[in-house]
């Protein structure tokens, strides 16, 4: 990258004040991996964050308060407002970008080219990302919000990780069409804006690999050593740092320790579990029986992508 050259991609997350150290953390992270990185990288909240000297080198962007009236009015609507501020991220970066990849922060970067990411194929879609976890090993599996809306089996997407192309987005008015479905039809936003950018595309997005989006499974913990993702996904409402029973490696915990403590000290205080998975003899068989069972029908699904970067 010459210098004066401005970047035409961004890595973005929508952060509040509280899940910033978890943001630096993986953005920490993939600058690491990104030596020479030729994307920004976007921190976007609808209050201005309080970020500490040491992450300047990262040559962060800082985008907010975001003050766009119909955004404020969704603190006195059925829409819980913070959770729909990626809807409006790609309409705030647009002009500035051709190609977006939007990160949840409860995420582990483990490796991968994320240069390339930005290149992804998006077969004239709008955005590219990974099949929800629940589809992983029955990919015809008729999701709640399909059912509920009475449409056919669609495949359904993981909204933590999307590439963006902010224009088609912006183009196709996607923000817009899913709060006026989430106004019409509450019930149908189980899972808020990633419910409603699934109802609105119809399927229509470009379907990545899921070593990007590895949606931690508790059930089949086995499966993501295996697999070797590049990005681990901490989906529900248990993390490593809130995680007394042991049901994560013991590494995600020190990594998080170790960088809040550094940090943060008087920030996020990291569990420390009580005993582990490991110590739990029937869970651990179940663990295994599972991974053998589910082994096939998740060799089929990886095998679908040539490499990690293909999309289908």
């Amino acid at each position: 990258m010459s210098a004066g050259q401005k970047l035409r991609k961004a890595l973005v997350l929508c952060v509040d004040q509280a899940y910033a150290p978890f943001a630096l953390f993986l953005v920490s992270q993939i600058d690491r991996l990104s030596p020479g990185r030729d994307f920004d990288i976007c921190l976007v909240s609808d209050a201005r964050l309080n970020l500490p000297p040491a992450f300047d080198d990262l040559r962060l962007r800082l985008i907010g308060p975001v003050d766009d009236p119909t955004y404020l009015a969704l603190e006195n609507s059925n829409l819980p407002r913070s959770t729909y501020l990626r809807l409006w991220m790609p309409y705030l970066l647009a002009q500035d970008y051709d190609r977006l990849v939007y990160l949840d922060a409860d995420m582990f970067a483990e490796g991968g080219d994320w240069s390339a990411l930005f290149e992804v194929d998006l077969r004239g879609q709008a955005l590219a990302a990974v099949r929800d976890v629940q589809q992983w090993r029955k990919p015809d599996r008729k999701v709640f919000e399909f059912e509920a809306a009475g449409r056919d089996s669609k495949r359904y997407f993981n909204a933590g990780l999307m590439v963006i192309n902010p224009a088609a987005f912006v183009g196709q008015d996607l923000r817009d069409r899913c709060l006026a479905l989430g106004q019409a039809q509450p019930e149908l936003a189980l899972h808020h804006d990633q419910s409603l950018l699934n109802l609105v595309l119809d399927g229509a997005w470009a379907e990545l690999s899921p070593v990007w989006n590895w949606q931690w499974p508790l059930k089949q913990p086995l499966f993501t050593d295996w697999a070797a993702p590049n990005l681990v996904h901490f989906i529900g409402h248990l993390k490593p740092w809130n995680d007394g029973r042991g049901l994560y490696p013991a590494r995600f915990q020190k990594a998080y320790a170790c960088f809040m403590g550094r940090h943060f000290p008087d920030g996020p205080q990291i569990v420390t579990p009580e005993s582990s998975l490991l110590r739990s003899g029937p869970r651990t068989l179940r663990m295994v029986l599972q991974c053998l069972a589910f082994r096939p029908a998740l060799l089929r699904y990886l095998d679908r992508f040539s490499d990690p970067l293909a999309t289908v």
